[in-house]
């Protein structure tokens, strides 16, 4: 099974299963993280189909904050990389920059880009999310604020079956650790069969 059909699988079984995936992504769910925020894209998480951009602010007086989504042109994003209040997607001919300074009125625009291999950085925090838990830096103490990915596996008939989920925690300081808040960014079954 390539890839695309992988991905494909992914996403029939997310619908087929009637399970709230959040952020219905495969490869995409790409991610970066600034000061006190994260950014994550998502395509086809709605009916028409739609690119959006998902910016959460964090801070020890604020809390967890979804902004409102932002739309974007429809392409594939080979990277991402988060500054003080811009965020940038890497396409392959362009590099789509949306400024979030204010969070109300973010401003979008485009500038023509070469892909440059490894140019962005960025993780995933959809199907292809590696295990773990990132520090996201605020005005908190460290690790305070984290995203936590994870991922359990069972056997089914004819494969495997993977469900995998991504929190953005707020957490009491160390060394307490209780979780204060929490926010599902992500939810999802991915078949993987023996053929």
């Amino acid at each position: 099974m390539t890839v695309c059909e992988h991905g494909l699988a992914a996403l029939i079984a997310t619908i087929a299963l009637g399970h709230p995936a959040v952020a219905a992504a495969d490869s995409d769910g790409y991610y970066c993280a600034g000061p006190g925020y994260l950014a994550y894209e998502t395509r086809f998480t709605q009916q028409p189909a739609q690119h959006l951009l998902h910016v959460i602010t964090f801070s020890r007086a604020t809390g967890i904050t979804r902004l409102a989504p932002i739309a974007l042109d429809d392409f594939q994003v080979h990277g991402m990389s988060c500054g003080a209040t811009v965020i940038e997607l890497q396409a392959w001919t362009t590099s789509y920059l949306v400024d979030i300074a204010d969070p109300a009125h973010p401003v979008i625009t485009q500038r023509p880009q070469a892909f440059r291999l490894g140019g962005a950085s960025s993780g995933n925090l959809g199907h292809w999310a590696q295990e773990g838990v990132v520090d996201l830096e605020s005005d908190a103490a460290r690790g305070e604020f984290q995203l936590v990915m994870a991922r359990v596996s069972r056997p089914v008939p004819g494969g495997t079956e993977d469900y995998s989920f991504t929190h953005l925690i707020w957490r009491d300081a160390p060394p307490l650790g209780r979780v204060v808040e929490s926010v599902t960014l992500f939810e999802g079954i991915f078949l993987h069969t023996v053929d």
